[in-house]
């Protein structure tokens, strides 16, 4: 008996749903990771501009006299990341004829994050 070869070709329909079943179950995996790799990405970038905004207070601070070096606030906005640093001189800290100089930066973006830069100035 002779076979009929179009009665093999092609798929099933099975065959066909769960092709599609695998392919939208690579896709939602690969989307999710996209998703967390851009969180990462802004997380990254918020961090670059707030060390970057406290370690020029501290660069600034440092450059100052002792006379001139005082505590303070301010807000600046690097790279579209609003950052609010706060300075403060502890004079006689850690010995005497020393000044501990600490500038803490705060950004919501991702979240809440602080980061503190101590240095010690003559």
């Amino acid at each position: 008996m002779r076979r009929r070869w179009w009665r093999r070709a092609g798929f099933t329909l099975l065959e066909v749903l769960a092709a599609l079943g695998l392919v939208g179950a690579v896709g939602v995996v690969a989307t999710g990771a996209g998703h967390a790799l851009a969180h990462l990405a802004l997380a990254a970038r918020a961090e670059a501009a707030g060390l970057l905004a406290a370690e020029q207070k501290l660069e600034e601070l440092l450059a100052a006299r002792s006379e001139e070096r005082t505590g303070g606030t301010d807000a600046v906005d690097r790279s579209g990341i609003a950052v609010r640093r706060v300075w403060r001189v502890l004079p006689n800290n850690p010995a005497p004829g020393l000044e501990r100089v600490e500038v803490s930066a705060r950004w919501d973006l991702p979240r809440l994050t602080v980061l503190t830069l101590v240095a010690v100035a003559p």
